[in-house]
């Protein structure tokens, strides 16, 4: 099967997670390109760095990003949906900025906003990705749902 199976592999499952056939094909490129030796965005090269380094250890960096590439982006969220997940990011622990609770307080402090649908959803842990889809944060591991809260974080910091 060799590097570039597994890659492809990971790249499609990674995409499957995430739910959308475009990235699926993005992450099979991006992993073509790392494979290929072709750097990624014009910085990153598969070939080994010298120093000894194992192909593990290569595998590793690259499927980390992947994993980065596969996040939902929190863009298409609206106000509400983005207060409503960081809650949930605050109230389990995942956000690592102390900040979190007074950007949430000034963010939920706008009218209505705590009692609308797209809040509650994401209180629950759903995070809007558009077109009446929603990410569920209870699919990812500890770590990757820590980096999208903080993702979720500066949004909406960006929002006051």
């Amino acid at each position: 099967m060799g590097r570039f199976g597994i890659f492809m592999g990971a790249a499609m499952i990674v995409a499957l997670l995430a739910g959308s056939a475009v990235e699926a094909q993005s992450l099979s490129g991006l992993a073509g390109q790392l494979l290929g030796g072709q750097p990624a965005g014009g910085s990153q090269s598969a070939t080994p760095p010298s120093g000894g380094q194992s192909p593990t250890s290569d595998l590793s960096g690259v499927a980390g990003s992947l994993l980065g590439q596969a996040m939902p982006s929190v863009s298409s969220a609206g106000p509400d949906n983005i207060a409503g997940v960081l809650s949930y990011c605050v109230q389990n622990s995942l956000v690592s900025n102390n900040g979190a609770a007074s950007v949430l307080g000034n963010l939920t402090g706008r009218g209505g906003m705590t009692s609308s649908s797209g809040f509650l959803e994401g209180k629950k842990g759903n995070l809007q990705t558009g077109g009446g889809s929603l990410f569920s944060l209870s699919s990812l591991e500890d770590q990757l749902k820590s980096k999208l809260c903080d993702m979720v974080l500066e949004r909406a910091k960006s929002l006051l």
